[in-house]
């Protein structure tokens, strides 16, 4: 009976290890949608991999226990995701594609590198919306009883990728993203118009008004003139003999002549006498005649 027992588990055993040989140890797992926004406002969901929280099947909620680190630039190709503890297991995802047009393609390495998975999220134009395509394909290796858990493999996983893009569409569609705070930018400098100067007027100088001489009577002919300060005279026009003069009057004796503004008179030549216009000169008075038998003495 033992006999028997045994050759039966070898002889399934030998069945269920050719079925394996004969199955297949790859897997592709293929899931879309259309969303109804630009390539462009769904890129930075998937471009970002700390964003994958807000819609992707994979969180740290699902998963008490776990551990989620990220690496590498913030956004794009280098951007790295790890994941260890509880029963997520371990692994890590890192972006070696990105464009804001076509998508963003991703190497994941599972249970240390037992298994690897190559994944893309591809956009492609459709109407007036996007259609979102994920796909997730990898080997399992040469185990042959591993290949029977290729069935399970896309039936799990594509129930994951059915759920990570229901999540996309509804974060995609909840609004845009909330703007980060940028430097603002300094202020252009205003120009100042500057004023032009005004052009230096050249003053006009003006005529220095006229000194007038008035000759001292009986100041002898020895007598320097004396320079009086010009007065000026309204002159009334037809006024006829009978209008009175405008006296000017005579500089004190012994006083000096007060500064001309006008030019001054060479040295050593004598100032011409100008009378007055308005002031007339005076007559000298007559010599007395002399008497019969004398003579008339010199002055």
């Amino acid at each position: 009976m033992l006999k028997k027992i045994l050759i039966a588990s070898a002889t399934l055993v030998g069945l269920l290890l050719a079925i394996g040989l004969v199955l297949p140890s790859t897997f592709r797992v293929e899931r879309s949608t259309t969303l109804q926004a630009p390539p462009e406002a769904i890129y930075p969901y998937v471009a970002n991999l700390e964003r994958w929280r807000e819609w992707g099947p994979w969180r740290a909620e699902k998963y008490p226990g776990s551990q989620w680190v990220f690496g590498g630039p913030r956004e794009g190709v280098g951007a790295v995701h790890g994941w260890s503890g509880g029963s997520v297991g371990n692994g890590t995802l890192s972006l070696t594609r990105a464009d804001p047009k076509t998508g963003v393609a991703y190497d994941m390495s599972v249970e240390n590198g037992r298994y690897l998975v190559h994944g893309h999220i591809a956009f492609a134009p459709e109407g007036q919306g996007t259609r979102v395509t994920w796909v997730d394909e990898g080997d399992i290796g040469r185990n042959p009883f591993a290949h029977y858990l290729v069935p399970l493999i896309r039936s799990r996983l594509g129930g994951y990728l059915e759920e990570g893009l229901a999540g996309l569409a509804k974060r995609v569609a909840s609004g845009p993203l909330p703007a980060e705070a940028q430097p603002e930018p300094a202020p252009a400098p205003v120009p100042v118009e500057q004023a032009e100067a005004p052009a230096p007027s050249t003053p006009v100088p003006s005529a220095p008004p006229p000194v007038e001489v008035a000759h001292a009577p009986d100041a002898g002919e020895g007598a320097a003139p004396v320079a009086v300060p010009p007065v000026e005279v309204a002159h009334v026009p037809d006024a006829g003999e009978g209008a009175a003069p405008v006296a000017v009057p005579p500089a004190p004796e012994g006083g000096a002549a007060p500064a001309s503004p006008g030019p001054g008179v060479p040295s050593g030549e004598q100032a011409p006498v100008e009378s007055s216009p308005t002031v007339p000169a005076p007559t000298p008075a007559p010599a007395p005649a002399p008497a019969e038998g004398q003579t008339a003495s010199p002055t």
